[in-house]
């Protein structure tokens, strides 16, 4: 699929432009991601979310910038979801985030958590503590996930290390019932793996095939 079809599914579905500077460096795989988000964001709106899309200050915001590598949630120029339901705590999603996982650090640089940060293509956590890290300059823990997504494009067969990693996330950030492995592709190998180790595993979830959006959809929804 061309990049320039995956940026238009996104923008309809976000219903606002994606900023140009950010649609001209973006790759297959980081329009992938938006589009998941898309797919959480439709979630979102069937459980009955209110969804806005807001920068680093808490503004609305007319067109949408995300990030094209691993950086922080409090960094204030990248687009997040801000999502509120009656009754229910205020949530984010954001994309591309790092996040301190369960490892101290021994010899490696220095964290403002003392702890290892591995980098969540999509996280949803709660506001506050979303609110607290931009407030002190932090990075959020592990134990604060509300949902945890990885994304994978490939164009070809699913390797196992994918797997791998996803499993290796999983021990280290507790997310076992949290977390969901998204892919164009189908992989037996890697299926079998993350789901024996409480990672939801959906496949071939593209533009064009609306039975594999649905799944995911539903995994969200379940989640939220």
């Amino acid at each position: 699929m061309a990049t320039s079809s995956f940026l238009t599914d996104v923008e309809a579905a976000l219903g606002m432009a994606v900023t140009l500077d950010y649609a001209s460096k973006a790759q297959q795989h980081d329009l992938y991601e938006a589009y998941v988000l898309t797919l959480l964001l439709q979630a979102a709106h069937n459980e009955g979310w209110t969804v806005e899309l807001r920068d680093g200050l808490g503004s609305t915001v007319t067109s949408a910038v995300f990030r094209l590598g691993p950086g922080r949630l409090p960094s204030r120029g990248y687009t997040f979801a801000h999502m509120s339901k009656s009754g229910k705590p205020d949530l984010e999603a954001h994309l591309g985030v790092k996040v301190s996982g369960r490892t101290p650090i021994g010899v490696s640089p220095a964290t403002g958590s003392g702890r290892l940060l591995h980098e969540f293509d999509l996280l949803v956590l709660p506001a506050t503590d979303a609110n607290a890290c931009r407030t002190g300059n932090a990075d959020p823990g592990h134990s604060v996930v509300v949902v945890h997504a990885e994304m994978k494009y490939f164009g070809g067969k699913l390797p196992l290390p994918v797997g791998r990693a996803s499993v290796g996330m999983v021990v280290e950030c507790a997310l076992t019932g949290k977390s969901v492995l998204v892919t164009n592709q189908l992989g037996y190998t890697v299926q079998d793996l993350v789901e024996h180790h409480g990672v939801t595993f959906r496949y071939r979830v593209l533009p064009g095939n609306p039975k594999a959006e649905y799944h995911l959809v539903q995994r969200f929804r379940s989640l939220l």
